[in-house]
């Protein structure tokens, strides 16, 4: 009897410091394990307002400028051309030299307009990365300003694209968060308040 009452009372002394640690861990801004210590961010949402507050827009709008600018020039050259075409005889020595050229000026049409479009493509994919690297910096400094222990991507498909969705698809893991604070504005303002 003795035995059980010594177990017993070793079992509640336990127990109460257990619990009492609890409540000090709590006490002392350590987000005890649950859904409080979880936060998510938009980062679809952040990239498309960084896109818009960022010189990087108007860089990828003088691009494509460029690139179709010089792309027309060249149409317009083959256009030129070919209508040269028109006067000759075909079974001249001039028709077929003027034939050459164009030719020649078309593939090279099509070689500069799949260069200048990979060029764009290869820009737009390196300031992703960049502008993602930044946004998962600055949520992994918000999460340890608020004491959150595990940040997750939560995007709305909405927002997307629809060549995007399935990239979504692939890679959103939260479906639903009911509680998880939200640290998508917090992360926006450092960013931006980072780079003007």
């Amino acid at each position: 009897m003795k035995t059980t009452v010594v177990a017993l009372s070793c079992l509640t002394g336990v127990m109460v410091s257990f619990a009492a640690g609890v409540a000090d861990r709590g006490k002392a801004g350590t987000p005890t394990p649950g859904v409080q210590s979880i936060g998510v961010v938009r980062v679809t949402e952040i990239l498309q307002v960084l896109l818009k507050n960022r010189k990087y827009a108007d860089e990828i709008i003088a691009d494509r400028s460029k690139a179709q600018a010089e792309l027309e020039a060249l149409a317009k050259e083959i256009g030129t051309e070919e209508d040269g075409l028109t006067t000759l005889k075909p079974s001249s020595g001039d028709y077929l030299k003027q034939l050459e050229a164009v030719t020649v000026k078309k593939a090279h049409y099509s070689a500069h307009k799949e260069l200048l479009d990979r060029q764009i493509l290869l820009k737009q994919q390196l300031w992703t990365q960049k502008a993602y690297n930044e946004i998962v910096r600055a949520a992994r400094e918000v999460a340890v300003e608020k004491g959150l222990s595990l940040v997750l991507a939560k995007d709305d498909p909405s927002i997307s694209q629809p060549e995007a969705i399935s990239a979504l698809i692939a890679t959103q893991k939260v479906l639903y968060c009911d509680g998880c604070p939200d640290i998508t504005p917090d992360v926006q303002a450092k960013l931006i308040a980072a780079k003007p």
